[in-house]
């Protein structure tokens, strides 16, 4: 085989009209079969980092599942927003049964760094942990350091955590780096699941090294602070709003911030000590927290029998509560949780309180 190509697949693995992520050079590639002809382009959608090979292949068109962005695997070439950057494609050569590709310098080279594993923390009641890594790594130059340090709040990062096998959705995971670029530590807090990952990630110990990749992404804070942030999370989706609280409460700046806080239950609520602190600190801040599971519910009767906050989930009459029409029209609404979450929300939004698409930013988290 010609100089350069690297073998990545066999062609029994990737079947007509179905694609495959494999990882290569550092880069996570999305190889797509269509009519027996093979094609290679950067598996990160250029929009907010969707992973191309869960979407769906349609001719040479292939649409990302997060937020509907399509691309031409021939060419890269965006044929449907909301993406508006092509993405990088590959040289893919045949030789017998084996799939090669050719990473050129025209390939997108994400920074990478080498982050030792600080401290790791159990949500108590949860199957939710945080993992803190040292912020400063020897195994690279000042300009990478740079590139990772100046990540913006609600940002993500791709984490490979070595020796994982047999995971359906590969070696590594992307993550929201949910502590603050004012912090001293990098932070990802993720739901351990069975799965070959999240079963290497959660036995981690002191010490252990992790490749990190990035920082990727959209989903930050808009610049015109005239116009109040409306946060709406559910669950786990409350990551990258950590971050962004704590960066604007450490770096003063005067943006109003309203937080509508949704979870199963009380035990559920990640960051609603930190948040409390925060909120006395910060007079433009305010936190709504509201569980699904009613005071009715026999299990969690004693637990949430001091419960003060809302019930039920997010809807029209409790932003209505909070938000004055002003506040309500002159806001930007950010939107981060399960695709489920995220549909009801927009819905609640675009069609119930009549909020401009434009004014709207969502993030998807997909569970694994």
């Amino acid at each position: 085989m010609e100089s350069g190509f690297i073998r990545v697949a066999d062609i029994k693995d990737i079947q007509p009209s179905q694609m495959k992520e494999v990882q290569v050079g550092g880069e996570s590639v999305c190889i797509a079969n269509v009519g027996g002809k093979y094609y290679a382009i950067s598996n990160i959608c250029t929009h907010e980092g969707g992973p191309l090979a869960d979407g769906a292949l349609n001719g040479y068109e292939v649409e990302c599942p997060w937020h509907n962005s399509k691309f031409d695997v021939r060419t890269g070439k965006v044929t449907s927003p909301p993406a508006d950057k092509p993405e990088p494609v590959y040289e893919v050569k045949i030789e017998g049964n084996d799939i090669f590709i050719k990473l050129t310098s025209k390939s997108k080279i994400s920074l990478q760094f080498e982050l030792e594993l600080i401290e790791k923390t159990n949500v108590e009641g949860t199957d939710v942990m945080s993992f803190k890594f040292s912020k400063i790594s020897n195994e690279v130059d000042d300009s990478q350091q740079t590139g990772l340090l100046n990540y913006a709040a609600g940002q993500f990062a791709f984490f490979d955590i070595g020796e994982v096998n047999n995971d359906p959705k590969g070696p590594i995971r992307h993550f929201t780096i949910s502590s603050s670029p004012t912090e001293d530590f990098i932070m990802f807090t993720t739901r351990i699941r069975d799965s070959p990952y999240k079963k290497r990630l959660s036995g981690l110990e002191k010490g252990a090294k992790v490749k990190v990749r990035g920082p990727e992404g959209q989903f930050v804070l808009h610049d015109d602070y005239s116009k109040p942030a409306v946060f709406l999370s559910g669950g786990i989706g409350v990551t990258p709003f950590r971050s962004m609280i704590k960066y604007v409460t450490d770096k003063l700046i005067p943006l109003k911030i309203v937080v509508f806080d949704s979870n199963r239950n009380q035990e559920n609520i990640l960051f609603k000590k930190e948040f409390d602190e925060w909120t006395a600190l910060n007079k433009n801040l305010e936190i709504v927290y509201t569980i699904s599971e009613t005071q009715h519910d026999e299990h969690q009767s004693n637990i949430n029998q001091n419960w003060n906050g809302e019930y039920g989930r997010i809807n029209k009459e409790m932003i209505l509560k909070y938000l004055d029409d002003i506040s309500l029209h002159n806001s930007i609404f950010y939107i981060c949780g399960p695709p489920a979450m995220l549909n009801a929300m927009q819905t609640l939004l675009q069609q119930e309180l009549k909020i401009s698409k434009e004014m709207i930013k969502v993030e998807e988290f997909t569970g694994y």
